[in-house]
């Protein structure tokens, strides 16, 4: 993936958010999806308005893509828990969601540093 393919698809992202946070709403309500993913997308929510990032806010769009890539991943653990049929229930966006939120997912990663990275991507030890 190039740097252009890679800005591309996380504008694409920003452009579907009106429609991800519609479906996230719908998902929080919903009584078959899980306390736990509920718990994650509000932690994840929480990571995005905190003043603490692993890139400060205040660099423009690289300040932003740790929170992208934060809610891409908590909404995509959310997505694959309550399953196609669910989602597509709600979805209001223009796109493939699941397509959407892959794309995000590796676009964020292009552009966050090595260091960081790798502490996202960090297996916690069993």
């Amino acid at each position: 993936m190039d740097k252009e393919k890679a800005k591309s698809l996380l504008l694409e992202f920003v452009n579907q958010i009106p429609a991800f946070v519609k479906l996230m709403y719908q998902l929080v309500k919903d009584p078959g999806v899980s306390a736990t993913d509920k718990a994650v997308l509000g932690a994840a929510i929480v990571y995005v308005f905190s003043p603490l990032d692993l890139i400060p806010d205040i660099i423009p769009f690289l300040g932003q893509i740790d929170d992208a890539y934060i809610i891409a991943i908590a909404l995509q653990r959310l997505l694959n828990s309550a399953g196609p049929e669910v989602i597509k229930k709600y979805w209001e966006g223009s796109m493939d969601v699941f397509d959407t939120l892959q794309n995000a997912v590796e676009a964020a990663l292009f552009f966050l540093p090595e260091k960081t990275v790798d502490m996202l991507l960090k297996k916690i030890p069993s």
